[in-house]
């Protein structure tokens, strides 16, 4: 079954590889393949930044991810709704943006230049405190700086996505205010069943869900259980259905795995969602626990193909 993945760090693997003077056919190369054989007809490429890069780094991955998805014939960008809805047989590539530490100055002119490079989706922070906002590990009683109220408004102005999977309770709340804004969370479970500062409370879930939003599910253990023996795919599929419990349907869940398989540094991996070549089971797990077949399309790409649709 086809597949819709709101978050992955492609943008980042591109980097690392162009430091190893990789520096072509980063995607054709290293992930068409996985992307095929996981069935992912969709996927959000991410720009990641970790709170430390400048807006000169920012840029270069950027315009790299761009000039990548260019390149490869296997994958076409998606800029507009035209763009999504068009059948050529390859993958849907969004650009996206995870965290924004290198806008220090003139945020409404880097938001404009990121939307030029082809950018629909991003977060502003990821759990680093940056001058935009504040994530799950900076000042609790911090949310929305100045700055990141003016990336809020140009990007609303731009019917640009905001992401707030990483941000912490403040700011989500505080970017949540501005009711024309475009809302999800690729990638965060529930914090009801999972005690992580990166899941979601039900009353934000539901916030998001009562915009017509998205919620990616995650597949990063952590974020699945807080019992190590638990972090599988069959845990995972328990945020599916406890969203379903108290909302009634499956509207507003989607799959943001954020698979790491391509990291140097080992983050562990949920049993049976190694990366994307295993996405299927996922699939396959929700068939077990009794979902029907157009719940699952639902939940597998057709809620976010019909939001990208809406926004774009």
């Amino acid at each position: 079954m086809r597949l819709f993945d709101l978050h992955a760090d492609i943008g980042y693997d591109i980097i690392q590889k162009k430091k190893q003077k990789i520096t072509k056919d980063v995607i054709k190369n290293y992930h068409v393949e996985k992307f095929h054989k996981g069935e992912i007809a969709f996927i959000c490429m991410a720009s990641f930044f970790d709170g430390k890069e400048t807006w000169d780094e920012m840029k270069d991955m950027i315009s790299s991810t761009r000039k990548e998805i260019d390149d490869c014939d296997a994958v076409d960008l998606v800029l507009t709704r035209e763009d999504l809805e068009k059948d050529t047989g390859n993958v849907k590539a969004i650009m996206s943006v995870e965290g924004m530490c290198g806008i220090h100055d003139e945020p409404r002119e880097k938001i404009r230049w990121m939307y030029a490079q082809g950018v629909r989706l991003a977060s502003l922070c990821w759990n680093d405190e940056n001058d935009l906002a504040t994530g799950v590990k900076g000042n609790l009683e911090h949310g929305l700086h100045p700055l990141g109220r003016e990336v809020v408004e140009e990007m609303i102005s731009l019917n640009m996505i905001i992401d707030v999977s990483h941000t912490n309770e403040k700011t989500f709340w505080d970017i949540m205010s501005y009711k024309d804004a475009h809302v999800i969370a690729t990638h965060s479970n529930i914090r009801d069943l999972c005690n992580h500062p990166r899941n979601l409370w039900k009353q934000q879930a539901e916030a998001i869900l009562d915009r017509g939003g998205l919620i990616g599910m995650n597949s990063a253990p952590a974020f699945i259980s807080e019992h190590v023996e638990e972090r599988d795919c069959e845990h995972l599929v328990n945020h599916v259905k406890w969203i379903k419990d108290f909302r009634g349907n499956v509207d507003g869940i989607a799959c943001g795995f954020d698979f790491m398989d391509f990291y140097d540094e080992y983050h562990g991996y949920c049993k049976g969602l190694k990366d994307c070549t295993q996405a299927q089971n996922f699939v396959k797990e929700l068939e077990l626990h009794k979902f029907k077949k157009e719940e699952i399309q639902a939940i597998a790409y057709e809620n976010a193909v019909a939001y990208f649709n809406r926004c774009l």
